[in-house]
């Protein structure tokens, strides 16, 4: 069901148009919104603010509930899903009522709540224009903040037609019009007003709503009754953590610098006959708060920006990439609110480029946390061996690698690469041809190399090679030893080294992982060296950040994992160090700079934080003029064995790559990442394209012949 779901969305050419045209604006958009704003600031205070509120959560629920009934407000706290239902049905009921006007409210999605009180004779009317829309389609939201980006005008036109009763043309302002008009009636014959809220605060009781169409003031102003449905995670202390959370959301939602309306409400005045029923929705929220792995992820403020950037969401849509809640944080709190039945398929979907990271306004590690979720799923049958014996066998895994190379030869082309692959295994070629894998693996090549005398008081520096590029381009790794040697740093290699654990990791195998980490720190602290280096950027965030969380309860590789991480740096990095002031000229004086475009890895920029390091070496030790390709850092769809398990999604994500790459004219892409190589160079000679991929070590080594 998952695949069809995936192709059918592939194949959406409105919806791929609209997600696409948004992800292309959206960037603009934000970057001029913050514009003399320091947001790394602003979500550091948010983060630290949300994370105190959550760690003493249950007090801040006591103390709004008691600001808000002195107020004037009732509060009903609800446990679960079925008692906020029953309750806000209640409230309904006790007002002989029987129509409830919404804004909108996520959580009521939710708790579904429509479908409850539809059941029981109530009608709901949502008021919003993008959740009206998904009302009348009868479909969930696509995106918390923009719920119908999956519709076209002439789907609404036809909603609309069926539901007022006449013909509408597919025109927007005719449209606007009639939605306009037909809610207008129900703001005016509404019976009892609902909202949610996006921040409550609990010195006084008051809560915060942010809405561009001021659907909210009516709902919550015309009806004699409110009821407000606020998840509990909403509280924070008072109104200086609500301002920071005010001022970061229309600009992270949106790409706007302020709301069209923001309405600060608290219970009604002593005589008023109006009443305010606030319903407090826990539904795991206080438990999850308890739970130091992962209550990062209720520092969330619902602005939907993880699905913004997600190159995922961008392909295959919300209704895919998501539950209720969408985007990334989406996928990590559906276990907890739906369980985890409804989690399992979508937490496989995340591709872990770290973009949700990046503009989080509160500071969560969302991919960090969906990969720590996928311990907690089932996995498939035969994973577990082999994760847990083929790989934590050294032996054993590079003698299958090496059958291997012998297996693939009857699909080799005549310049080398694989274009077909047998039976199902055709789905991993498609529109791309792969590298074979290596007569002779680099351990095996090094093991025959002349060492060059290294200088006098040569730093060392242990050479992590990673699995793919020891196997598969074993050149980039005798590259890397003979460029670091140009540079003046002794390099040896050490042989028992293994799989840094992370294809384990990202299937949820968390002991396999560990037990790859141990093996692997016991193996490089054997010898003395001053650095660690690595040519794949997620080894480098493997041993550099998931070593030390993996073991930090360890008492006795707790402390050696982050003594092996404080000295591991990326290729570039360690090669950035031996830049002088005024490089020498090469002799017969300077030449011609060869022109480059520059693919930002994922897990080297925002998993290791390295961008510039990069770009100084190919400029200054590969004599390299650099141009800028578009979304330079955007995400190419290899994603390890993602690419394996979601072809369709990898080649997507990988076309809008080839597409800026060709935009630059250049004939050179310099990569950091082996696996970054293996996707873009299949899809550019599967395409015809003569531009030539080259990992950074490579041309500083041509460079230095």
């Amino acid at each position: 069901m998952a695949d069809k779901r995936i192709n059918t969305n592939i194949n959406n050419t409105f919806l791929r148009k609209a997600l696409k045209n948004f992800a292309t604006a959206y960037p603009i958009a934000r970057a001029k919104a913050f514009e003399g704003i320091d947001f790394a600031a602003l979500r550091h205070r948010i983060a630290v603010s949300k994370l105190a509120g959550l760690q003493r959560l249950p007090e801040l629920i006591a103390q709004f509930t008691a600001s808000a009934e002195k107020s004037g407000a009732i509060v009903h706290f609800c446990r679960t899903p079925e008692d906020a239902n029953r309750t806000i049905h209640a409230i309904i009921q006790s007002k002989n009522a029987d129509f409830l006007v919404k804004s909108k409210a996520m959580t009521s999605e939710e708790i579904e709540l429509n479908h409850y009180l539809e059941a029981r004779g109530v009608r709901c009317l949502e008021t919003d224009l993008g959740e009206w829309i998904i009302q009348l389609a009868g479909e969930r939201p696509s995106h918390m903040v923009m719920p119908a980006i999956h519709k076209n005008k002439e789907e609404v036109a036809e909603l609309f037609s069926a539901e007022i009763g006449q013909e509408c043309p597919a025109e927007i302002p005719f449209l606007v019009e009639a939605a306009r008009n037909a809610l207008r009636r129900g703001f005016l014959s509404g019976q009892v007003g609902m909202s949610g809220a996006n921040v409550a605060m609990a010195d006084s009781g008051a809560m915060a709503i942010l809405t561009n169409e001021g659907n909210a003031r009516l709902v919550t102003t015309l009806p004699k009754t409110h009821i407000a449905l606020i998840g509990v995670e909403k509280i924070v202390p008072s109104l200086d953590e609500a301002l920071d959370i005010i001022d970061v959301l229309p600009k992270n939602a949106t790409g706007q610098k302020l709301t069209s309306y923001l309405s600060f409400i608290k219970g009604p005045t002593v005589g008023d006959d109006r009443e305010l029923h606030i319903v407090l929705l826990d539904n795991g929220r206080t438990d999850l708060a308890a739970n130091p792995d992962f209550q990062a992820a209720l520092q969330c403020v619902k602005c939907g920006a993880c699905a913004n950037v997600c190159p995922i969401y961008e392909i295959v849509g919300g209704h895919v990439f998501g539950h209720i809640y969408v985007g990334g944080i989406g996928l990590v709190l559906t276990p907890f609110f739906h369980g985890f039945d409804k989690a399992e398929e979508i937490l496989k979907l995340c591709i872990g480029c770290r973009k949700c990271n990046e503009v989080c306004a509160a500071e969560i590690d969302i991919e960090g946390l969906i990969v720590d979720l996928r311990d907690k799923i089932r996995k498939p049958f035969g994973q577990k061996f082999m994760f847990g014996t083929m790989m934590k066998n050294r032996k054993l895994f590079h003698t299958a690698l090496r059958a291997a190379y012998l297996a693939q030869k009857p699909f080799q082309s005549a310049c080398g690469r694989i274009r077909h692959l047998p039976l199902i295994l055709n789905r991993e070629t498609a529109n791309r041809s792969l590298p074979p894998i290596a007569e002779i693996p680099f351990r095996d090549l090094i093991l025959k190399r002349k060492v060059l005398p290294a200088p006098a008081k040569a730093e060392k520096v242990l050479f992590y090679s990673g699995c793919l590029a020891d196997f598969v381009y074993p050149e980039m790794c005798s590259d890397t030893v003979e460029s670091l040697e140009k540079l003046g740093y002794s390099v040896a290699f050490p042989q028992e080294q293994s799989c840094c654990g992370i294809p384990a990791r990202y299937s949820g195998e968390m002991d396999v992982a560990r037990e790859m980490a141990k093996l692997n720190i016991d193996v490089l602290l054997k010898e003395e060296a001053d650095f660690v280096v690595t040519i794949c950027p997620t080894c480098t965030m493997s041993i550099t950040h998931d070593f030390v969380k993996l073991l930090a309860d360890d008492p006795l590789y707790a402390e050696r994992s982050k003594r092996l991480a404080a000295k591991t740096l990326n290729y570039s990095e360690l090669a950035a160090r031996k830049i002088p002031p005024s490089p020498p000229l090469s002799k017969g004086g300077e030449t011609a700079k060869q022109v480059v475009t520059y693919h930002d890895a994922c897990h080297l920029k925002r998993g290791c934080g390295v961008f510039e390091e990069p770009r100084q070496v190919l400029r200054e030790l590969a004599n390299a003029e650099i141009q800028e390709m578009s979304d330079c850092d955007k995400c190419c769809g290899f994603g390890g064995s993602y690419s394996i398990k979601y072809p369709e999604i990898s080649q997507e994500v990988l076309k809008n790559k080839l597409a800026n790459i060709n935009e630059t004219g250049v004939g050179i892409l310099a990569v950091d990442c082996p696996g970054c190589k293996l996707q873009i160079e299949g899809g550019l000679e599967a395409s015809g394209s003569k531009v030539r991929v080259e990992h950074t070590a490579t041309l500083v080594r041509e460079r230095m012949e």
